[in-house]
């Protein structure tokens, strides 16, 4: 390059070449993980784990569900959720160096490849749809405005901008909207430059057409699903007016207990409901409604706006490396400062970060923004200011670029941009990957153990269910039908579609109800027990709930809430004993081991539960065991299973009672089949010598 024997595009396919190798370093050496939940349920939706192929993905247009659909159709065996968000990435990257080579290869080929080093981490590495979506939409407005700007008669580079435009709308809407924001300083410098030069018509013809047209392709896509998907009274369309609703409620704050504590219980509700909301845990179906978060809505008072929040993220953006190199860029465009008048680009140099500031405005309204949102609009604010920088600084300084100055501009951008984003580029590769480490490793165990039995299912409280995407490499497809059995009590995905037709298939259609209700719902939680009981005996009046150990996995317990069982019925024909009691981890818990005198054919496909009552009080429990049959996972059957090694004997864990179980009880082993329990003659042999 130093003796210009380059050619643009040899720099640009050194470029490609340079941006491959980063993407290489980032998947073998900074371990890419899901950066959110919802990340980890887009590719379980997408990969088929809940059940069936789709092209509704929740969060994401219909229209790009169509694309990962028929990738997975076409070759199902690999994660095309993963490979297609990057190939996304890296042709919208790959986009915006072209276009800051094609103005100066010098120093647009530095500018591009510092790009690459400050969105390597936030976008390869820390993988999250909306940041994607982001880098998406800004390579649109960055390719459209630069056709309009040289006015070229190149369709092809106007039609790659609105498909860009598009695809970053239907990957995520609201990332489309804050870059959208983002981009119009680029677009009122050229409404101004058109002002001076009153050149009206080749305003309308290069300017505003082409995103005339995008907007028109954008809208009429979302008036289209409307159409065709959220058809009244389709699943899809209660989910959205239930997601809606809870985005109202829970996104903008649930209110106080206390301060409206009249008007909770107007509606029904109770502190242990408020409680629910406040945590998230709102898989009831017949309580947390679309209609019952709407009225909560409408007795709720707006918050005052909450400054304290602005100073804490100004102090928090000015640490950001992102933000550093925009404002750095900014910096070296003021430079020399006798030049600042005739500087042409101020409007779409310094209108980003207006944009920046009113967009933390708006989320600092509802709440304290999200480092995700932060780093989607950061991502568009350095590529804009680049963009719009980048144009003065390749004119003045490309000739400057000498055999020295280029070797010393280029290292300098090198290192600074590295220097900046060190900790991003190179503290990862001596850290253990998430997906490696001890309570990832824990968590992919369990759900590989428990997936592999679709008779029971397993409900998750939110906060363990926040340790899913650390399981999995998002280069891995997540197996088909592997998460059909697996549900979490928190987080609107409990009423989208998928979830729902998969509790339908266990008879079931309220997650958190059902756990009382049948004995294939498992509760798995350390945290959460004690306000899950409470809930169900606020809810439904006469139901006195306990809850018993099944298993453990690694880290993990596996728990069963219980319940008073009605229309239990007395038999001879069958009998069981009660052998021996001891106490477990650390006298936490009392367990009884009993034998039932059954056949295995008499015993197949039921449960088994302790039952007391006290003699002096009356007062009843019910406690569900286990069958001391092991699979090859090391799990004791909650069903019994006549493909394992036959057994008559059970096992109950529960926590420590106060009294022992002697003659002060009436203790009966019951077995259940269905919703028909039977209490077997039982003869307690506890505290025999």
């Amino acid at each position: 390059m130093r003796k210009e024997k380059y050619s643009v595009w040899q720099v640009k396919c050194l470029f490609v070449t340079f941006h491959l190798l980063l993407v290489a370093y980032a998947v073998l050496f900074l371990h890419p993980f899901y950066g959110s939940n919802d990340e980890f349920t887009l590719a379980a939706i997408a990969s088929g784990a809940y059940g069936d192929y789709t092209q509704y993905f929740i969060y994401i247009h219909s229209g790009f569900g169509w694309i990962l659909k028929l990738f997975y159709m076409l070759v199902p065996g690999w994660n095309w959720y993963t490979i297609v968000m990057y190939g996304m990435i890296f042709l919208s990257l790959t986009a915006i160096g072209f276009v800051w080579i094609e103005r100066g290869k010098k120093t647009g080929g530095i500018l591009a490849m510092m790009l690459l080093l400050a969105c390597l981490q936030p976008l390869y590495v820390e993988f999250q749809y909306t940041k994607t979506a982001a880098v998406v939409t800004a390579a649109g407005y960055v390719l459209l405005f630069e056709w309009a700007k040289k006015r070229k008669k190149e369709p092809i580079a106007a039609a790659a901008g609105i498909v860009w435009l598009l695809l970053g709308s239907w990957i995520r809407f609201h990332a489309f909207g804050m870059v959208s924001l983002m981009a119009f300083g680029m677009w009122l410098i050229r409404a101004w430059q058109v002002w001076k030069d009153r050149d009206w018509k080749g305003f309308f013809l290069w300017d505003c057409m082409p995103f005339v047209l995008a907007f028109g392709l954008i809208f009429g896509s979302i008036v289209m699903e409307n159409v065709l998907v959220y058809t009244p009274g389709s699943p899809e369309a209660h989910y959205r007016e239930y997601d809606r609703a809870r985005q109202k409620l829970l996104d903008y704050g649930v209110p106080e207990w206390d301060t409206y504590q009249a008007e909770y219980e107007a509606l029904g509700l109770t502190r242990t409901d408020c409680i629910n909301l406040e945590n998230w845990l709102i898989a009831d179906y017949d309580r947390y409604t679309a209609d019952t978060f709407q009225q909560i809505v409408a007795f709720r008072q707006d918050l005052p706006f909450q400054w304290e929040y602005l100073v804490d993220y100004l102090v928090i953006l000015a640490k950001k490396p992102l933000f550093l190199l925009g404002f750095l860029m900014t910096i070296l465009w003021l430079l020399p400062l006798s030049a600042i008048k005739v500087r042409k680009n101020w409007i779409s140099v310094g209108y980003p970060y207006a944009a920046l500031l009113g967009i933390y405005l708006y989320f600092i309204k509802i709440y304290r923004v999200l480092p995700i949102v932060v780093t989607a609009c950061l991502l568009s604010f350095v590529i804009f200011i680049w963009s719009a920088a980048g144009e003065e600084i390749t004119f003045s300084w490309e000739k400057k670029l000498s055999k020295r100055g280029l070797l010393t501009a280029g290292a300098g951008g090198f290192f600074v941009t590295a220097g900046i984003c060190v900790h991003m580029l190179v503290t990862p590769v001596f850290q253990l990957p998430v997906q490696e480490s001890k309570p990832s490793v824990a968590f992919r165990a369990l759900y590989d153990t428990i997936s592999k039995n679709k008779e029971i299912y397993y409900a998750f409280d939110p906060f363990t269910n926040n340790g899913v995407e650390l399981g999995y490499s998002i280069l891995e497809k997540i197996p088909e039908d592997y998460l059909t059995n697996i549900f979490t009590l928190g987080g609107w995905e409990t009423e989208s579609p998928q979830v729902v037709s998969n509790l339908n298939v266990y008879e079931q259609r309220s997650l958190l109800t059902s756990l009382y209700k049948s004995d294939r719902a498992v509760l798995i939680s350390n945290t959460l027990l004690e306000h899950m009981m409470l809930h169900l005996q606020d809810t439904y009046d006469g139901i006195f709930i306990t809850y018993s150990k099944l298993n453990q996995i690694g880290d993990f317990d596996l728990f069963a809430l219980n319940y008073k069982m009605s229309g239990l019925k007395d038999t001879t024909k069958f009998h069981a004993s009660l052998d021996r009691t001891y106490t477990a981890e650390n006298e936490r818990y009392d367990v009884f081991e009993a034998t039932v005198e059954m056949t295995p054919e008499e015993l197949q496909g039921k449960s088994v539960f302790l039952w007391m009552e006290s003699v002096e009080s009356g007062k009843r429990r019910m406690y569900q065991g286990v069958w001391l049959q092991q699979d090859e996972d090391g799990l004791y059957s909650m069903l019994y299973d006549t493909a394992l090694c036959d057994t008559d004997q059970v096992r109950f864990t529960i926590p420590k009672l106060s009294y022992p179980l002697d003659d002060r009880y009436e203790v009966r082993i019951v077995i259940r089949d269905g919703d028909k329990g039977r209490k077997l003659v039982t003869e307690n042999n506890l505290y025999q010598p």
